[in-house]
């Protein structure tokens, strides 16, 4: 039975990755009020992501040495504060300066909640990493649509109220944390001691670590390419409206969100290298499919499977990448959380130059190019051996 730590974790999860998914949603609502093109509004994407991309790992490097454990209460709050000025930026320099705040925020909440949970799962791991991984990817999935739903009724400045949720959760875990605490390092204590037993030094594999990534970097350009324009193709290629674009987005990462739990399951019975194999595979066929087709209704039924798939091997690369560098908890959680997966931000505004040069179409090809990228990286992979 899981600590319900772990679901308050998760929580926590939810309220930072929907930032993330929501400010998607705000594109084609911020492109109409600022007359951006496709690569500035991708831009702010960038932002957000840059920073937690580059800022992570050393939130991560701190976790280890310092054992920053705290630094999850201040995250949420600083993620609510960046997301919720958005609506009320009128200037394209202070848009981005909230999206710089909101993505320090993500960026220090990430690896310590990955260690906390890592530590308070004394076994299935992976049923545990994915109840993780689950409300992240459900606040992807509920951003899109609430974000629309709120603006449609309140305006752009109704995303405001984000202040308050960030600093509601932000409060509840303060309240819990010195248990959840106190438990992560009574588990830890318990698998350190069960490892100084051993014969064997428990050494870091840098190489697989370094495939891995590669993993990382194809999934998370998929990740972000779909997050980023699938609304903009919903609207502008299948000329659907912006809530149907909205709750197209928001469909996708809920379908993703119970792929994760499936996946974590998946972890616990075949492993986690099997895991990774099996979804991109599939998934590299179904984005061809997807790219090729014109129809909304061919379209919104491709998308089940492939929000599925993006999803099932979410928990199992986090863990797989803690169990390639056990000495290196904290910096591997930011990494895989954080540096690899935010690559895909990165790539989001040469996307955006694609897009206004040719075609919102080719950006799907291209995204169907970059699967090749996971998938022929996931079959150099091992299954450490765990003690």
């Amino acid at each position: 039975m899981l600590s319900k730590y772990v679901y308050g974790l998760s929580l926590g999860h939810f309220v930072v990755d929907f930032s993330q998914g929501a400010l998607a949603a705000l594109l084609p609502l911020l492109i109409a009020q600022h007359h951006f093109n496709y690569a500035i509004a991708a831009t702010l994407v960038f932002a957000m992501n840059l920073v937690s991309s580059i800022i992570q790992p050393l939130f991560g490097f701190l976790s280890d040495r310092f054992h920053t454990g705290w630094i999850i209460i201040p995250a949420l709050l600083i993620t609510g504060l960046g997301f919720g000025t958005l609506g009320w930026d009128n200037q394209y320099f202070l848009l981005i300066t909230s999206c710089l705040v909101c993505g320090v925020g993500i960026a220090a909440y990430h690896p310590d909640a990955a260690k906390l949970v890592n530590g308070l799962a004394n076994v299935n791991q992976g049923h545990a990493m994915s109840v993780f991984s689950f409300g992240g990817n459900l606040g992807f999935a509920c951003g899109p649509i609430t974000v629309t739903l709120v603006a449609n009724a309140l305006g752009i400045s109704g995303v405001g109220l984000f202040i308050l949720v960030g600093g509601g959760v932000a409060l509840l875990l303060a309240h819990y944390f010195p248990a959840m605490r106190r438990q992560s390092v009574q588990h830890w204590r318990q698998k350190r001691q069960r490892e100084s037993d051993s014969p064997v030094p428990v050494k870091d594999d840098w190489r697989h670590f370094a495939i891995l990534a590669c993993v990382l970097f194809g999934r998370s350009i998929i990740f972000y390419g779909l997050n980023t324009f699938l609304v903009l193709y919903w609207v502008h290629i299948l000329k659907q409206s912006n809530t149907s674009g909205s709750l197209a987005l928001s469909i996708l990462f809920i379908v993703g969100a119970t792929g994760t739990i499936i996946g974590g399951h998946l972890v616990d019975h075949i492993g986690a290298v099997k895991t990774i194999r099996l979804a991109f595979t599939i998934m590299l066929f179904l984005l061809l499919a997807f790219s090729l087709t014109k129809g909304v209704i061919v379209a919104s039924v491709l998308l089940l499977p492939i929000g599925m798939l993006i999803f099932t091997p979410y928990s199992a690369i986090v863990l797989l990448g803690q169990r390639y560098l056990p000495n290196q908890m904290g910096l591997t959680s930011g990494v895989t959380l954080g540096l690899a997966i935010s690559i895909g931000g990165i790539a989001t505004p040469f996307l955006g130059q694609v897009a206004d040069a040719t075609s919102l179409i080719i950006v799907f090809f291209i995204l169907t190019a970059v699967a090749l990228i996971p998938m022929g990286a996931a079959y150099f992979i091992i299954e450490p051996t765990i003690k």
